[in-house]
């Protein structure tokens, strides 16, 4: 998969969220917890 269709993937995920009625800050704040999970497992040096 290239970083075209995987952003073009990402937009229709977030597209989606929005027309489900989730907020662009529950997005947002979704992500980024997600962000600090990975990070967390990962344990990023």
């Amino acid at each position: 998969m290239t970083n075209r269709e995987l952003d073009l993937e990402w937009m229709e995920l977030i597209k989606q969220a929005l027309d489900a009625g989730i907020s662009k800050k529950e997005i947002r704040e979704f992500l980024h917890s997600q962000s600090q999970d990975m990070k967390a497992d990962f344990k990023v040096i």
